[in-house]
Order: structure tokens, then sequence, then C-alpha cells
């Protein structure tokens, strides 16, 4: 078979989802010499029949083909290579894999893209033991998931938030009391609930990862027989469609099925299986819970040396993979400050330094959560800039840009610290303001109103002169949609009636 057709050949298998076929067409194609689009199909093949090892081996020798390829494949590949990477606990390939990812896509408008870069970061986080880190990650990738208007972003931010919520949950289990144990499974099983929503619009190979995780929010919630569903179901799909390591995760969770349905015999049974299964090498995550699992049944069963045996196991892989993350960290120069500074800066309107739409998006729920619960008022007022269009065509965009500015620093400078204030675009900026009643909140806007027309606009271009036009609410109702409506609408009839006014919504 010639490069062209072994290519051709492993297209049409990864859209009819056999792994098996794709796989045995993309080594035939890297060996009539197909280069990059080889070494891409390779990746993705090899990452879902679970030769994560083979992934990250040959991932790291294509790094500068990937380099020279498209943005889209490229991120596509560094993504895939970050995600097999940290699955068998190389995070020096996994960070900085994920990190070119982010790169790729930051400042752009790709929301759906954003998400998924985030997503790999975060779980290189959660596997190396700080789930708290990865879940903050994935809830700023699920507003960038819910802006896009593509649905696998959404459902692979849903489905790894549940992964990651279920790691926090083992890595708590012996350290902290149940209550506390429990508590990221109560915050997972509504996101798996709502992943499954979308399964009949994605792959198999996806599905049953989706399925799976439910079937462990289940499964340690105590809801055995939902459980002995959803986790059935994925290991018949996953063994159905080649993907080993999936299978061999789903083995484990029904043994610890067994164990919670005080069957400790069959579960010693089916995750020495598992133990015994070569590609489990691949996944550390994996391995960890197989041992963490046998020594509980080596404890039921009376089995001592065994016990001890399982855990010594346990603990020798935990620490490998606590000095692994310090490693790592200190290599890459990855601390937790640094990357408080990077989901800061996504937060960012780069030109303004106010918060941006996602700022507004991630603030803006909290805001409306508080004042619903403590019974106290909240404002919100969308002001706009007059006639933003002539500047720009009269004196430049560079001036435009200028006004934006110094506008931000007047927003800035006449609001609170616990206020939000945003540019959501163009020249358009969002005000929600706390325990601030309507009058209190009139008063803030026509101050602000006041210090933009009496600013010495002509310090930055001879003759210009700039007003402002705001739309002013208040909640309730404690819903961000109809708070935003009814401030546009505020908006709207501050510049039919002539601009440079506060109205209030009616």
């Amino acid at each position: 078979m010639d490069a062209a057709a072994a290519l051709a050949a492993a297209e049409a298998a990864k859209s009819a989802g056999d792994i098996a076929a794709g796989l045995a067409a993309a080594e035939a194609a890297r060996a009539a010499g197909a280069g990059w689009p080889a070494e891409r199909l390779l990746a993705f093949f090899r990452f879902r029949s679970g030769a994560l090892g083979a992934v990250v081996e040959h991932g790291v020798k294509a790094l500068p083909l990937a380099a020279t390829a498209p943005p889209d494949e490229r991120f596509d590949f560094l993504r895939t290579l970050a995600v097999a990477a940290m699955e068998g606990g190389r995070f020096d390939v996994a960070l900085p894999a994920a990190e070119q990812a982010l790169a790729l896509v930051q400042g752009g408008s790709n929301h759906g893209r954003l998400a998924l870069a985030l997503n790999a970061l975060a779980c290189c986080f959660e596997r190396m033991g700080d789930p708290w880190q990865a879940e903050r990650m994935m809830v700023d990738a699920l507003v960038a998931a819910r802006a896009s208007d593509e649905t696998h972003p959404l459902l692979a931010t849903l489905n790894n938030l549940v992964a990651v919520e279920i790691g926090m949950f083992h890595l708590m289990r012996d350290a902290a009391t149940p209550e506390v144990a429990r508590a990221p499974l109560e915050r997972a099983l509504p996101h798996a609930l709502e992943a499954t929503r979308y399964i009949g619009e994605t792959d198999p190979f996806v599905a049953c990862f989706v399925t799976g995780n439910l079937g462990e929010v289940l499964l340690h919630l105590g809801r055995l027989d939902d459980a002995r569903r959803a986790l059935g179901d994925a290991f018949v799909q996953a063994e159905r469609i080649g993907a080993r390591a999936n299978t061999q995760h789903m083995a484990y969770a029904l043994a610890e099925l067994d164990l919670a349905d005080g069957r400790p015999d069959a579960a010693w049974s089916r995750l020495n299986g598992v133990l015994a299964e070569s590609s489990l090498a691949d996944v550390r995550a994996t391995q960890l819970r197989v041992h963490h699992a046998l020594w509980r049944c080596a404890r039921a069963l009376g089995r001592s040396d065994d016990a001890l045996q399982h855990l010594e196991q346990y603990l020798r892989l935990e620490r490998e993979r606590s000095l692994e993350q310090l490693r790592s960290q200190s290599e890459l120069f990855v601390t937790r400050a640094e990357n408080e500074q990077a989901r800061h800066e996504s937060r960012r309107d780069q030109l303004t330094q106010l918060g941006n739409r996602r700022e507004a998006e991630l603030r803006w729920p909290q805001l409306l959560d508080d004042a619903r619960a403590r019974g106290t008022p909240l404002a919100v007022a969308l002001a706009d800039l007059d006639h933003f269009k002539r500047i720009n065509d009269r004196f430049g965009h560079a001036v435009g840009d200028q006004v934006l500015v110094a506008l931000a620093g007047i927003l800035r400078d006449n609001t609170r610290h616990a206020d939000l204030v945003a540019r959501m675009g163009g020249e358009e900026f969002l005000l929600v303001l706390p325990d601030t009643p309507t009058e209190r909140a009139r008063e803030v806007c026509e101050r602000l109103r006041q210090r933009v027309a009496a600013w010495d606009w002509e310090r930055i271009a001879p003759g210009l002169d700039v007003t402002l036009s705001v739309g002013l609410t208040a909640a309730p109702p404690f819903d961000a949609a109809a708070l935003t409506a009814r401030a546009d609408a505020a908006l709207y009839r501050a510049k039919a009636a002539g601009r440079d006014r506060v109205v209030v919504a009616l």
C-alpha cells in the first residue's frame, strides 16, 4: 500500500471509529514515508488504543515535524501528547506540550479550542496531585466551552471536570472526613449527568469515558445499582472498540463495585487481572487506584502480607508522582503563582487592563448568587461611548484606543474594588455594583458620566470631545440575561433621547 492509499484508509477508519484498522493503516503510511500526516494519525490511533507510552515515545520525536504543521493539526497533536504523557507520569513532556497548545489559542476567538487547551493543562495538574488547581482551571474551561457553538469542547470539558473531581475524591478518601471527601463527587454528579445528554452527538470512544465517569461517581456516592449499569455499559463499549486503557480502568471500577457489594474475593480476582495487563504501565492513575483497592481487598480477606505489599506499592507510586511534580514544576517554572497569573491574564482586556467578557462570565454569577442569598441590592449598568465610530473615523484608531484606555481609568478610579467593571467588546462596558440600591447606583453612574464629559480629551487630540451614555437596572430578577436585556434597553433609550445621559430601566 502506497503512502496516499494508507493515509486515505487511516482517515476512513478514523471517521468510522475503527481503532484497529486505523492504527494498521497509519503504521503503513508511516512505513511508506508519509511524514507528518502519518505521525498525526499514529498519535491519534495509539492514544485511542491505549498505547500511551508509544504516543509519548514517538510523539516527542515528531515534535519538529509538528512545528511546521498547520495550527489546528499542531494543536490537536500537542494536546494528545500532553494527555498521553501525563497519564504515564511524564510531566516533563506533558506540561510543555499543554502550555504550547494553550499558547496557540490564547488571545484568539475560538472558545472551543481554548476550552480544550485548558482541559489538557488542568488534567496535568490533577494527575500531578493538585486537583484543586485543576478544578479552578476546569471551571474557566467550562465558561469558554459554553461560549462555543460546538458540542465537543463542552462534552470534553464536562467529562474532564468530572474526572478531576473523581481524582480529588481519591486523593482525600484516606485523609479527610467522609463528608469532605464526598463533596467533590456531589459537585461532579450534575456535570456527569449533563455530559450524558451529549453522548448521541459524539463517537463511541468519548461516550464510553462519559458513561464510565458517571458510573464511578454513582459508585462512590453509594448508588450501586445505577453504577453497575453505567460501568457495565462502559466496559462493554470500551472492549468493543478496542480502547484498552479504558477497558482496564472500567475493570478496576467494577472491582470497586465488587468491594462495595461485600465481595472482596471477586474484586481480588478482577484487580489481579487488571494488574497483569501490560498496558496498565502507561496509566499511572489507574495503577495507583488498583494498588489501593488491592490493599483494601487483602485486608478484607485477611491476607496481611499481600495487604502490606500493595500498600507499599501504592505509597511508592504516590511518592514518585510527588517527586515528578516537584521536578517538573522546578524545571519548567510552573508554579501555582505563575499559573494564577496566567489565569488572571486570560481574564483581562489587553488594551484597557479591565476585566474582559470572560471575567464577567466568571464573576457575575457569583455576585448574583451572593445578592440573592443575602437579600442585598445589586445594580447593573451598561455604559457606551457616544459616537465612537466617528471618533475612529475622524481621529484614527490609535486615538480611539487612547480614548478607551482613558475611559477605563475613569471607570476604575470611580468604582470600588468589589465592583465588577469589564469591557464587553468595542466601546461597551459592564458595571455590576453589589450592595448598591438603585438610587445610589444612579449617583455612581451620573458621576461617571460627568467625569467623562469634563475630562480633558484634547490632551489626546485637538478637537476631541467624548461623552458617555448609561443604561441602569437592578436585581431582582437575579438572572444575568434578564438584567443585561433590561440594561441594554435603558441604554438604547439613553441613546435615543440624545446621548450623554443615564437612563434607569422601567
